[in-house]
């Protein structure tokens, strides 16, 4: 009964069809918060829930990139969905999930634990949603990307959302998100600029390179970072 509960919108085939991309997270939510609910297996639980979304998301032309969600994450948008069903929580950790900028806010969240000596996968990281009150101590930031230390984990936000000029590291800071990670500037946003200004094409071939190959470094090592994790976590299940 559990699992056909959990996997009724992964039947729904022409509901996913026709889906936004909203519609999906919120089904592709639904199938992870019940699949973790019912625990239908000994060993090898989240890995499998976690293998079935991705494949349910691919299908259907939705890249989820579940390596950015840590488990104190999950474990909090897990118990939230379950004692809340209208809790958004899950909902929000697919879109996460789905979006390449929200992503890399995630990743930048991550690296700036790594700098400060901590293990990004033990810590509740997720980036800010418009309309969010935020308020705790910078963590670090770049031009794009700032984290937060907060009281319910790291929080990355957009940089541009934040003074110009930023408080010491013993104060705190508080203001409202806005931007959504909007104006990230990715390697694809390099290839859509060369085609604008064809004269400075070699000098952004070369940055959109570097990027790819920075970006493809960090995924790999989160993807290791995420599986080993996985791994441990099953164990102990």
């Amino acid at each position: 009964m559990g699992l056909n509960v959990a996997l009724r919108p992964a039947r729904d085939v022409q509901g996913l069809i026709a889906a936004t991309p909203e519609q999906f997270a919120e089904k592709a939510a639904h199938v992870l918060s019940e699949l973790n609910y019912v625990h239908a297996f000994r060993e090898g639980n989240g890995r499998a829930n976690e293998a079935l979304v991705v494949s349910l998301g691919r299908t259907h032309g939705h890249d989820i990139d579940l390596t950015v969600i840590t488990k104190p994450r999950m474990i909090e948008a897990s118990i939230e969905t379950t004692n809340h069903p209208s809790s958004p929580a899950m909902k929000h950790l697919i879109q996460d999930t789905m979006d390449p900028n929200r992503r890399e806010a995630i990743r930048s969240a991550m690296s700036d634990l790594e700098q400060a000596g901590e293990k990004p996968f033990e810590h509740n990281i997720r980036p800010a949603r418009p309309g969010e009150v935020i308020e705790g101590q910078v963590l670090g930031h770049d031009n794009r990307v700032a984290s937060l230390v907060t009281e319910v984990g790291i929080v990355a936000v957009d940089r541009a959302d934040l003074p110009e000029w930023m408080p010491p590291d013993d104060e705190e800071v508080k203001f409202t998100a806005r931007s959504d990670f909007k104006t990230l500037w990715r390697p694809e946003q390099v290839q859509d600029a060369q085609s604008q200004h064809p004269g400075e094409q070699t000098a952004q071939g070369s940055q959109s390179q570097h990027c790819n190959a920075e970006l493809k470094a960090v995924e790999a090592q989160h993807l290791a970072d995420h599986q080993r994790h996985r791994d441990q976590n099953d164990r102990e299940r």
